[in-house]
């Protein structure tokens, strides 16, 4: 799926004109008979409707059908009365809309569907790709901003992470919608904030399994071969589990884990006779491709630069697979973690709210972690304003990480040590500058507003995996992303998100009944073993891409220091966290280096 957004004004016409023939190949109209949007996408992947005076095509997937959507445009007058609409639908989608001559799009709160904009010919045009917008324009990348990528572990802070690398095009804020005058001027307008956390256990479990359902629901209405990942955790099993019987037939994807300290396919196996109707997949021990291959053949989104590089050639294999049984959907358990998993900044909002409560998790927390008591007061001190915890953060940046739980608006900021002096000087100006504005967190509680910023990370890599996906004729699908579900785990009372005896405890409660065996889970996957055999077999071709290297001619980083990374033994794979975040830029920039053709 691409697609453009015009105004309805008469430089519409102009504008098209010049796109590329591909892009306009479905066109949607304003009542006035202008092109209002252009682009590309299945005729299963859109809903459209309209009224005496409104106009709304839903993009992606929803729980609506045409006629419901019409019947709710019947009560429009304008963009405004869209915000009951956009907050009550299932599903992920873009939502755009024409009311009396004014637009309006807006994407999900998670980003897995976000829009761009920029000024074409003296008017705003909208789209759902920066790099569409820059075709329009002749804008290059802003190389500023690359020092901002090399950044872990999220890449920039909010609100930096939704500052589009291309010039001269403009990221929508999360929570907003942007509107479009038929004089071609825009605005942001603020529509969406999360929910307290404040509904109880047993109520808000019933609401995250009625979130979950609608929204493997809108994935499988008029589908028919639904494919998922089944990985053995509790987040692909309960897609599955969710989605059996919704579709003409189910396919699983297992993608089996090396070494012997992987226990996945034991949990894999155990639920798969309860789901005889489903077809199962798996991909046997040491038959897929390697992690890190083959990065000769790696070409990602023009959009901007994504930690991809390492997963890459697996999701690819994936998706083939699942191409080939003929599902045109495909879920993944993406996101699952970001919600339901409580972090150490629950724990520090928690005893705020309640400081006696708290106590217990809190000692559960210092034995888990190898707290002493120093570190425990320091890790439940409270958190400064988010603009000055913003402005502080760029003291730490060149600081060796401690690997560990840690509380905050955010993860501590690092850049990797082969960042040149250059690098870190840009993305500390870059970060104090946006500190000094005042930005304001999602929340006022940190750990809402860490919620939101985690699933939002997992919404961008979930927008580069879907160009990969669409290369197979496949959607990918990530209900854990979707509006919805998120509403639902952030309303959960904090002292309801923490147990002694649970991971997940929301999402176990919520599924308990329907997924068998893996909800008492109390292991986690251990994936070093697929990483050094990796590792093993690409190293040259890493340090090569390094010697080689767009950021080094840029002055961004020193290869050298990435030596002793690749060469030299670790214990674990979290040395490689900042280096895959390098390689995304790295490779992002030889994507972007031939752009003739780009879509």
């Amino acid at each position: 799926m691409k697609f453009i957004i015009f105004p309805d004004n008469p430089e519409a016409d102009r504008i098209r004109s010049i796109l590329p023939t591909a892009l306009g190949e479905k066109v949607l109209t304003h009542r006035s008979g202008r092109p209002w949007l252009l682009g590309q996408w299945p005729d299963f992947d859109i809903v459209q409707a309209e009224s005496a005076h409104a106009r709304v095509a839903l993009l992606g997937t929803v729980d609506i059908t045409e006629t419901a959507l019409a019947e709710r445009l019947r009560r429009v007058r304008s963009i405004r009365d869209l915000d009951a609409l956009a907050s009550s639908i299932a599903g992920s989608f873009h939502l755009i809309g024409s009311v009396n001559g004014t637009v309006r799009a807006q994407g999900s709160i998670s980003t897995a569907r976000q829009i761009f904009y920029g000024t074409v010919m003296g008017v705003t045009v909208a789209a759902d790709r920066p790099q569409s917008l820059a075709e329009l324009t002749g804008a290059g990348i802003d190389e500023e901003r690359l020092a901002l990528h090399l950044l872990t572990p999220f890449g920039a802070p909010w609100p930096l992470n939704e500052v589009s690398m291309w010039k001269g095009v403009r990221a929508l804020t999360p929570g907003c919608y942007l509107e479009i005058s038929a004089n071609g001027a825009d605005r942001q307008v603020p529509w969406w904030t999360p929910p307290e956390p404040t509904v109880p256990l047993a109520e808000g479990a019933v609401k995250v399994r009625e979130a979950l359902d609608a929204a493997v629901t809108a994935r499988s209405r008029g589908t028919g071969v639904l494919s998922s990942d089944f990985s053995g955790g509790v987040d692909s099993t309960s897609l599955c589990f969710l989605a059996a019987g919704k579709s003409s037939e189910l396919v699983t994807v297992h993608y089996e884990a090396s070494g012997s300290l992987n226990d996945d396919k034991h949990w894999t196996d155990l639920c798969r006779t309860d789901l005889p109707h489903a077809r199962h997949l798996t991909v046997p021990r040491g038959t897929g491709p390697a992690l890190y291959s083959p990065l000769a053949e790696a070409r990602l989104d023009l959009e901007g630069p994504a930690p991809l590089a390492r997963p890459r050639a697996r999701i690819e294999h994936v998706l083939r697979l699942a191409a080939e049984t003929g599902a045109t959907r495909h879920m993944q358990g993406t996101g699952g973690d970001e919600l339901f998993f409580a972090t150490t900044t629950c724990l520090h909002s928690l005893s705020r709210q309640q400081p006696r409560r708290s106590m217990q998790h809190i000692r559960a927390a210092a034995s888990r972690y190898r707290w002493n008591l120093a570190t425990t007061v320091r890790q439940m001190s409270a958190i400064k304003p988010y603009a000055r915890w913003l402005a502080r953060s760029t003291d730490q940046l060149t600081d060796q990480r401690v690997w560990g739980y840690e509380t905050g608006w955010e993860p501590s900021l690092r850049m990797p040590p082969w960042a040149t002096e250059e690098a870190v000087l840009t993305a500390r100006r870059l970060i104090r500058e946006a500190a000094a504005a005042g930005p304001e967190p999602f929340s006022p509680l940190p750990v809402q507003h860490e919620m939101i910023r985690a699933v939002q990370a997992n919404g961008w890599i979930i927008r580069g995996v879907s160009r990969i996906a669409e290369q197979f004729g496949i959607l990918l699908e990530a209900p854990y992303t979707d509006d919805r579900v998120l509403e639902a785990a952030l309303s959960i009372r904090l002292e309801d998100r923490i147990s002694p005896t649970h991971m997940k405890p929301v999402l176990a409660t919520a599924m308990r009944g329907l997924v068998p065996h893996v909800l008492d889970r109390q292991t986690k996957a251990d994936g070093s073993t697929d990483f050094y055999e990796g590792l093993r077999r690409h190293r040259h071709e890493l340090w090569a891409m390094c010697e080689d290297s767009h950021l080094a001619r840029m002055g961004l980083i020193d290869p050298e220091a990435i030596r002793p990374v690749l060469f030299g033994e670790h214990a674990d794979a979290r040395p490689f966290m900042p280096f895959d975040s390098t390689l995304g830029v790295e490779l992002w920039l030889r994507s972007t280096a031939d752009r003739e053709g780009a879509p």
